[in-house]
């Protein structure tokens, strides 16, 4: 998971439209009301050829990193409009822009309505998603206890193990609430570490093996005098990638000074090309 470039936005005139649309769920005067109407109304309209949604999902695609990949995983390709504040729960969200991400299937099923917040009155962690087959209760006011890579920067949270089990470690001290948020984020909700997901863990590993590749090229053409589109070429490729938490944290070792007895060549490569270190 990575932070998303929260300054795009559909044109004003689709975020006028989302807004008529919420209107017509809030105006509905109970929570179980409101909570069926976003449910029904965003089904029907979250549709091709919907002029609204095909802005908001082009505006989304602009958001992800590089191309059009799962904000949650980053290995498949984000084709679910999520909501990060799940619409059952948050039926006053259900239209806001700013309650968007692209997810896959294989992220936003198991997600559904797993949520927890900070609970505002006394500030303890408590998930209110339903029981099975319980209803739906609004939640607690309460600021959000899953990581939201709209506003925050999930590298802040969490170090992706480059050293050998390519596993995200949370940084965070034990059992502050930011350890509670990166613990609930990575391993209750989305599991990326859990191994009914091993090849996630697989694809990040692999994804190290390229990108290392693909910055040895780098580093070789432009030596051999490659004019700059052409490498501007070999960059954006780069950039398009996969799994690009990856080369973030081969940056932030390197950084920081802990990538020279992970991968002593990787570390060269980044002293040689020290451009690298702004893709």
């Amino acid at each position: 998971m990575i932070q998303l470039n929260n300054t795009i936005a559909p044109p004003e005139a689709t975020l006028i439209k989302l807004a008529e649309y919420q209107s017509e769920i809030d105006e509905k005067p109970t929570f179980k009301l409101r909570s069926a109407e976003g449910k029904a109304k965003f089904s029907s309209r979250n549709k091709k050829g919907n002029n609204v949604f095909d802005e908001v999902k082009k505006s989304l695609t602009a958001m992800c990193s590089g191309t059009r990949r799962c904000v949650y995983c980053e290995d498949s390709v984000g084709d679910e409009v999520e909501h990060i504040f799940p619409k059952d729960l948050y039926p006053e969200k259900v239209f806001r822009w700013d309650n968007y991400v692209y997810a896959c299937g294989n992220c936003n099923g198991p997600k559904n309505n797993k949520f927890a917040v900070f609970r505002a009155d006394t500030g303890l962690f408590q998930t209110v998603n339903p029981a099975p087959g319980q209803p739906t209760q609004q939640p607690p006011a309460g600021a959000p206890a899953l990581i939201t890579p709209r506003e925050e920067d999930p590298l802040d949270f969490c170090m992706l193990d480059l050293a050998g089990t390519f596993k995200f470690v949370i940084i965070a001290a034990a059992n502050t609430t930011a350890w509670q948020k990166s613990d609930y984020t990575y391993n209750t909700v989305l599991r990326l570490n859990h191994e009914e997901r091993e090849f996630l863990r697989q694809a990040r590993e692999e994804a190290y093996g390229d990108y290392k590749a693909r910055l040895t090229e780098y580093v070789q053409w432009r030596d051999a005098g490659t004019p700059p589109p052409r490498l501007q070429k070999m960059i954006t490729q780069l950039q398009k990638k996969n799994h690009p938490t990856v080369w973030k944290e081969m940056q932030r070792y390197h950084r920081r000074g802990i990538l020279r007895p992970v991968d002593v060549d990787l570390d060269s490569l980044f002293t040689q090309a020290p451009e690298a270190l702004t893709w």
